[in-house]
């Protein structure tokens, strides 16, 4: 069965994390994803990174999955030819880097609409392509500092902290891909291209939702709170016998159901917790509030395991759910049965498993992923699918 976006032709510059998950999740869903690498540098420096084994890289076998390798040095003329062409064929343009860089090599938007005007052009970078850090380098890390999400995770005492995983750099990339969705539709309508241009530090600071609003309405500087919420409780991870357990209650509906589940209906007739801003507020232990509602929750799960509070929770429609390490997340019944874990037997490392797409839409069959490319190993094949000879450069 044909997939969404078959035809659709897309020259990929991406390298590293930034823009490299966008292409990723377009090549998922049927583009023809064509990765540039430059053969000077040895490619994409994400080819050589942790983890690997001696074979190869777990991290670009995943980013790449489903893309074809072209090497071309962009800064020659023989390779600006060379891309140009391919340009031409194009339907999509993806970069990643800080402003200047294909400008200067003849390749930016100015000079790829002389040879497709309607072509889509779009980038994912750290902090963007205009304003005044627009020619500074940026990643995943420095999108969270700089786009205050550091500053409200962890806890009080912990000081700022990263995410466990690239959160900036992926939240871009799903940005990126919509947005070069949603310039393919405008151009199905007009027949126009665009330029789609996305931040990490912009995706990442939309992430801080009420922080801002906090902020902005109450004039409140804002404090770590570790797994709780300012807006929400209880909103927290408790620790059971066996792991932790995270729960998060937002309606007084889910709280009368919770208080049944756990045999605490007896705090149904406590003022403090009559609310979630109450218990907000009396949510911890301390001066004029003995017995807060947290250390009575830490007591009561305590004794608890995490296949207990599913009984009880999933019946009542009680959002929860039970922490799990990483080998014990995709080994789960629940993202299995979803098809969020594949194996693709890569041809660099080996048979490996990486995470399944996330977007599933009826009729698709998301589970056709082919592996990432060896460095250049479509190079041959593209050069004579665009009339030249050879890596060259020579036309027929």
């Amino acid at each position: 069965m044909a997939k969404i976006l078959d035809n659709i032709r897309i020259v990929d510059f991406t390298t590293g994390h930034t823009g490299s998950y966008a292409t990723m999740l377009l090549a998922d869903f049927g583009a023809e994803v064509i990765k540039v690498e430059n053969p000077e540098t040895g490619g994409d420096p994400i080819r050589y990174s942790y983890p690997k084994n001696d074979k190869g890289s777990a991290f670009h076998a995943y980013l790449n999955r489903g893309k074809r390798s072209i090497c071309v040095d962009w800064h020659t003329e023989t390779g600006k030819k060379v891309l140009l062409k391919l340009i031409e064929s194009a339907d999509v343009v993806v970069d990643c880097f800080a402003k200047g860089e294909l400008e200067s090599c003849g390749l930016g938007y100015e000079d790829a609409i002389k040879v497709n005007p309607d072509i889509i052009y779009a980038s994912q970078t750290g902090f963007g392509k205009y304003g005044p850090m627009s020619t500074t380098e940026g990643c995943g890390l420095t999108s969270e500092a700089f786009g205050g999400i550091m500053e409200v995770s962890g806890f009080e005492d912990s000081g700022p902290t990263a995410h466990g995983s690239r959160i900036a750099d992926q939240f871009g990339g799903v940005h990126t891909a919509a947005g070069i969705v949603c310039a393919l539709l405008v151009r199905q309508k007009t027949g126009e291209g665009q330029v789609v241009e996305v931040a990490s530090a912009d995706s990442i600071f939309t992430a801080l939702e009420d922080c801002i609003a906090e902020a902005s309405i109450q004039g409140k500087v804002i404090h770590r709170e570790g797994n709780g919420s300012r807006a929400i409780a209880p909103y927290d991870v408790f620790n059971v016998k066996d792991g932790i357990v995270a729960t998060a209650i937002s309606t007084n509906k889910q709280w009368d159901n919770f208080l049944e589940a756990m045999n605490l209906e007896y705090l149904h007739d406590d003022p403090r917790f009559a609310t979630n801003e109450s218990r907000g507020e009396y949510y911890y232990t301390e001066e004029g509030n003995p017995n807060g509602l947290h250390e009575i929750l830490v007591e009561k799960f305590k004794d608890m395991t995490k296949k207990e509070c599913e009984e009880l929770f999933r019946p009542l429609n009680i959002p929860s759910g039970p922490g799990m390490t990483v080998e014990e997340a995709y080994e789960n019944d629940q993202l299995a049965v979803r098809d969020m874990v594949l194996e693709i037997n890569d041809p660099s490392i080996g048979p490996i498993k990486m995470m399944g797409v996330p977007i599933k839409i009826s009729g698709i069959d998301d589970t056709d992923i082919k592996p990432a490319p060896l460095l250049g190993a479509d190079t041959e094949t593209i050069l004579t699918e665009l009339g030249f000879e050879s890596e060259a450069g020579g036309e027929k």
